[in-house]
């Protein structure tokens, strides 16, 4: 029986070498700083081997730092994807699926790289460089804005309307203008947030501001169905209109200011529900549905630029 043994455990040795040569790639290692794990196997580092382990360690962090960084777009992404659709901001999505891309191309380049050679070591260099810098100028800075998207501002942002009205009253302008002001805010909290960051980036400190404006009405009118919708979705798209002259009127301060650009979407969503998903009388009576509702970001412009 002890024969059988040794010869199983012998073969199972044999499958694991196999498997890790075969294995072309590195998978998140650690590294001790006295430790070379060279192709021939562990050994102690000296003055002999001391600088292909150096390389090899360089190798190994930062392709672990990588992996760190499309993990936390990966978080990112699934943060966007519980947003509605209706309150999502799309060129957010898109600049994070860039970021995203280019991350993972940084993981398959370093994966290629030998570090037992000079090239290897200039290359694993360079694209640790890269991935510093999208680290520090994107993925952290985008981390805000997805969270900004989630957590949307929200005073001020549901403008009511009467039944059957698309103007929008001095209480609407009012909720208009404090949203205004948080935009306003926002921007401050960025600057300061810039100002600890001293990469060229953000040297020219200009922002945008996206906005999106879904207008919305409830299920009232006597006409039939078909017609009663096509006045409805009109009606909502009046409504989006509205909030968005309105904001465009009361951003202009803004503009001047911090050099703000702004980019106000708006749409028309006619009878359907609102995000927050209101109940109705069975008249079809909903002060809740007579609304605009808003989302948006605010950030550095170079941020919300897709290219």
């Amino acid at each position: 029986m002890s024969n059988l043994k040794f010869i199983y455990f012998a073969l199972l040795g044999v499958l694991l070498l196999q498997s890790c040569g075969q294995q072309k790639t590195l998978k998140n290692p650690v590294y001790n700083t006295t430790i070379f794990r060279g192709k021939q196997g562990e050994k102690e580092v000296n003055n002999f081997n001391k600088n292909r382990a150096e390389r090899e360690k360089l190798l190994a962090e930062t392709i672990e730092k990588a992996d760190a960084a499309k993990r936390k777009l990966e978080e990112q992404q699934a943060i966007l994807n519980s947003i509605d659709s209706t309150e999502r901001i799309g060129d957010l999505d898109s600049k994070l699926k860039s970021i995203f891309n280019r991350t993972q191309q940084i993981i398959d380049e370093l994966n290629k790289t030998s570090p037992y050679t000079s090239a290897g070591q200039e290359k694993t260099l360079k694209l640790a460089a890269e991935l510093n810098d999208l680290m520090y100028n994107y993925i952290n800075p985008l981390t805000k804005l997805v969270e900004a998207n989630r957590d949307v501002i929200r005073i001020g942002s549901d403008i009511n309307f009467s039944t059957g009205s698309a103007i929008l009253s001095k209480e609407g302008k009012k909720k208009i203008t404090q949203l205004v002001s948080n935009i306003a805010s926002e921007i401050e909290k960025w600057k300061t947030y810039l100002n600890h960051h001293n990469e060229n980036i953000f040297s020219n400190s200009d922002f945008k501001t996206i906005i999106l404006v879904n207008g919305y009405a409830d299920l009232q009118g006597s006409m039939d169905i078909e017609n009663r919708k096509k006045n409805n979705f009109e009606l909502s798209e009046k409504r989006a209109k509205a909030v968005a002259d309105e904001l465009n009127i009361q951003l202009i301060e803004l503009v001047k200011k911090y050099q703000l650009t702004f980019d106000i979407q708006s749409k028309g969503r006619g009878e359907e529900l609102p995000y927050e998903n209101v109940t109705t009388s069975k008249k079809g009576e909903s002060a809740a549905r007579r609304i605009s509702s808003i989302s948006l970001v605010v950030g550095p412009k170079i941020l919300l630029y897709n290219d």
